[in-house]
């Protein structure tokens, strides 16, 4: 069975577990500096780092935003050893039933097999392409912002003020300490 756990406190035993994770699934651009990622998870309420638990083993994590209007997949990742046990899968299928509303996720653009297999497997769990022109600020000050496409689990009507949304509040407002 699987679980999700959110974690609220930065010294929880399982996020010191994930963070190799975190690291080793997302590339530098990607994520966090670590700190700052503690620090979010402490202060920022519309921020759900999940630790993902299956059959009571730690299994990956799951970071999503609850932005009001619609929720901002940010980050899913399974611990290798556990790929095989569909836990991403399961994971989507728990969004669908208890995250209701407009869900929006960004994925590289499909260039290559794997990032296009990516982009498959959300269509194949009733996500499309929304924007393929979206260009997501880094998560570092120092780093360069970087094309991504966005998908959803439907056409919103609010796209741009919802990207617009997900470029101030995740990316710009983390800075404001």
């Amino acid at each position: 069975m699987m679980n999700l756990i959110r974690i609220t406190k930065s010294d929880d035993d399982r996020l010191e577990r994930l963070l190799p994770l975190y690291k080793a699934a997302f590339p530098l651009e990607e994520r966090r500096d670590i700190d700052e990622l503690k620090r979010m998870i402490r202060e920022k309420p519309e921020m759900y780092f999940n630790a993902i638990e299956c059959d009571g083993e730690l299994a990956g994590l799951f970071i999503y935003w609850d932005l009001k209007d619609f929720y901002y997949m940010e980050h899913l990742a399974v611990f290798e050893s556990m790929r095989n046990l569909r836990i991403g899968q399961q994971v989507l299928d728990y969004i669908a039933l208890h995250l209701d509303g407009p869900r929006l996720l960004e994925v590289e653009p499909a260039t290559d097999e794997m990032t296009t297999r990516r982009v498959n497997y959300y269509k194949r769990n009733g996500y499309e392409i929304l924007d393929t022109t979206f260009i997501q600020p880094s998560y570092r000050e120092d780093k360069d912002a970087g094309l991504l496409w966005i998908m959803g689990n439907g056409q919103p009507e609010r796209l741009r003020e919802f990207t617009e949304r997900i470029k101030q509040v995740i990316y710009r407002d983390h800075y404001k300490k």
